[in-house]
């Protein structure tokens, strides 16, 4: 059965998240409005203020608090417009950053969200300019977001700049940038059951035990750490702030010379143990 066919004869609502950023959100917001009330379609809207955190990007911290309010939306799927072009960025940003098999499998298309729906991605294999195509003999309106201009942000740098000299060279860029996105997406599965595996082997009383831990191999430690504090609700390290731990592991042998923070995270060694806890 086609994944579409799972949501068919469901209510169809839209949601506009309202970040407040740019001096004409609230006429975007009138847009939607507009359009949802010529089609007969429910509109909700969620209005968020965006957490400035040192160290990261605007742009990611609009992103965070646009997913942060999808997941309190009771719905079966909530469907995004993300396209080929989109995915393509994505991979090649996490590709610049140094990421691994989980970044580079960019965007599924789907995810559970905290509401119990899931993210639906219906048309990520559907080129811009088709959807744009698609629009325009229609007679569908839209408005751009003045930001998507703005070189400061690297999203755009890579789209304005860097996509169309790949493009140019390399026609299918798109689907082949995709293919690999889909083969990491295969090995950050194999990598997650892998550590499940790894962790049932070492996990004891709460942590984990450290004599086990060190026979593995310093790369299935490393990837069982990743998945460790994955699982305690943070954003994997990267390698160098994983490799400090792991150092500190080999050296460590009582519970008061190794501390390792992260995030809203503290790791401890007790003893034998390696233990984890918020704050």
């Amino acid at each position: 059965m086609a994944q579409q066919e799972r949501y068919e004869g469901s209510t169809l609502v839209a949601l506009h998240v309202n970040h407040g950023l740019s001096p004409n959100a609230d006429a975007w917001e009138r847009h939607c409005q507009a359009t949802c009330d010529r089609l007969g379609i429910e509109l909700q809207v969620a209005r968020i203020q965006v957490k400035r955190r040192p160290g990261e990007s605007l742009e990611e911290q609009a992103r965070v608090g646009r997913y942060a309010a999808l997941a309190t939306v009771d719905a079966t799927a909530i469907a995004l417009a993300h396209h080929a072009e989109d995915q393509a960025e994505t991979v090649l940003l996490q590709m610049l950053r140094g990421a691994g098999p989980n970044g580079l499998a960019g965007m599924g298309e789907h995810s559970p969200v905290r509401s119990g729906g899931a993210i639906w991605r219906p048309l990520l294999n559907v080129p811009r300019a088709e959807i744009r195509q698609f629009g325009i003999e229609r007679g569908i309106t839209w408005i751009e977001d003045e930001s998507n201009f703005d070189l400061g942000f690297r999203r755009n740098l890579v789209r304005h700049r860097i996509w169309p000299a790949i493009a140019e060279g390399f026609p299918a860029a798109a689907g082949s940038i995709a293919r690999v996105g889909r083969l990491q997406a295969d090995a950050a599965c194999l990598l997650a059951e892998l550590a499940d595996i790894d962790l049932a082997m070492v996990e004891a009383s709460g942590g984990l035990d450290c004599e086990k831990l060190k026979k593995l191999s310093t790369a299935r430690q490393a990837n069982l750490l990743r998945h460790w504090i994955s699982r305690a609700g943070a954003r994997a390290p990267s390698e160098a702030r994983l490799g400090a731990l792991l150092s500190a592991l080999g050296y460590s042998t009582n519970d008061t010379s190794l501390t390792w923070k992260h995030e809203n995270l503290n790791v401890y060694r007790r003893r034998n143990l390696l233990v984890i806890e918020s704050v």
